[in-house]
């Protein structure tokens, strides 16, 4: 399965304010505290770890319909940063298992899209866009083939329908401020190598 998270850094400065006493000792672990007060800059590392957290918390919804809120659950670790790219990699643990995840950084939003192997990762497609507010229809359309069809199942989990032949497949939408970021599988996953 896969999952994504976008934030916009913009709106994520004046909505939230994670200088705030308790903040980040309520979503993060020592280890990750560390890192973020280590970082060049430390807000956008807070919102790299929170993005890389929901990305895998979307897996875990959906392959378990259970929602929780429990992000300390959730032990990021960052394997490679590039930073001429703004690219960053690693690892997300959750119950006993192991969530790749790939981040993408600008000046204006960091993207982040996880998966539960690395061989799903490969497979993945990848949009991201600045959209209007929570109307990502049109943006939607624009990443659908014309014999593709979003929909929502009763959980409130987001599916693509093939026409042609039925087949359901899933998709991750995350949308935050001006943006809007989508992730879906180039192949079904029963037909990945």
């Amino acid at each position: 399965m896969i999952g994504n998270d976008i934030i916009d850094l913009r709106a994520a400065a004046t909505e939230s304010h994670i200088d705030r006493k308790g903040f980040l000792e309520k979503l993060f672990l020592p280890e990750e505290i560390r890192m973020i007060r280590e970082a060049a800059t430390p807000a956008v590392f807070t919102w790299l770890l929170w993005s890389c957290k929901e990305a895998v918390y979307k897996i875990v919804h959906r392959n378990t319909r259970e929602r929780r809120y429990a992000p300390q659950r959730f032990s990021c670790q960052v394997e490679q940063e590039v930073t001429s790219t703004g690219c960053y990699t690693g690892a997300v643990l959750y119950d006993q298992h192991t969530y790749c995840y790939q981040s993408f950084i600008t000046d204006h939003c960091i993207h982040t899209y996880a998966a539960e192997n690395p061989r799903l990762m490969q497979h993945a497609a990848v949009f991201t866009k600045q959209a209007a507010g929570e109307n990502y229809a049109d943006f939607m359309q624009e990443v659908l083939s014309s014999q593709e069809l979003f929909y929502k199942d009763d959980n409130g989990i987001p599916y693509i329908l093939h026409r042609e032949d039925g087949r359901s497949m899933p998709v991750s939408v995350s949308h935050h401020g001006k943006y809007c970021g989508i992730v879906k599988l180039k192949d079904s996953p029963f037909n990945l190598p």
